[in-house]
């Protein structure tokens, strides 16, 4: 994708803002996203437009590539940083919200748990484990939390222990299959090979 009509630049963020904008053809994306990721020559996305690059893997269908790309977060914190630096080094400035991106991805990618209904009145739990394998996580909600514990089995199954708080459902995504969740505690298996 080209930053500008005259086509002389050309960079990942016009490919991730092409495929969110819905301008690559569903069946493109993957493709797209594969070669943006890869292609050096492009004019590379910087920490907090990484957000946006992650919002594209998911909706491409990739969101398990997510863990793969935290690169860049592992390296600041193998400098001794607490918190999230503005750009790659040399940086000016060691601490931006911009960059923390990952805070929510840990819970909205990883774990997968997002709002189903307008007001979080549903969840929806679709964990991208990409090559973890083993997951954890509690996310606060108006009602309670909600608790997430995964363990991978195989290459394509998955044990769950899923805790809604009272007067929460959903629904539990995993590899096309669905499970219907209920208030409180539940365990269960999906796809165990």
């Amino acid at each position: 994708m080209a930053n500008t009509p005259e086509k002389k630049t050309f960079s990942q963020h016009a490919g991730i803002m092409a495929v969110l904008a819905g301008a690559i053809p569903a069946n493109q994306e993957q493709s797209v996203l594969r070669r943006l990721m890869t292609d050096t020559t492009l004019s590379q996305a910087t920490f907090y437009y990484r957000f946006y690059l992650n919002q594209a893997l998911k909706k491409a269908g990739m969101a398990n590539q997510y863990y793969g790309q935290l690169q860049p977060w592992r390296d600041m914190l193998a400098m001794g940083l607490t918190t999230f630096a503005e750009n790659p080094e040399p940086t000016r400035s060691d601490c931006h919200a911009w960059s923390a991106s990952p805070n929510y991805d840990f819970l909205a990618t990883i774990c997968g748990i997002v709002p189903a209904q307008p007001g979080f009145a549903r969840v929806k739990i679709a964990p991208a484990p990409g090559e973890l394998q083993q997951i954890k996580g509690s996310m606060p909600h108006p009602l309670g939390n909600i608790t997430v514990s995964l363990l991978r089995k195989g290459a394509h199954g998955i044990t769950a222990s899923i805790t809604l708080p009272a007067g929460l459902d959903g629904v539990f995504v995993w590899e096309g299959k669905e499970k219907a969740l209920h208030s409180g505690q539940q365990d269960f298996d999906i796809g165990v090979f």
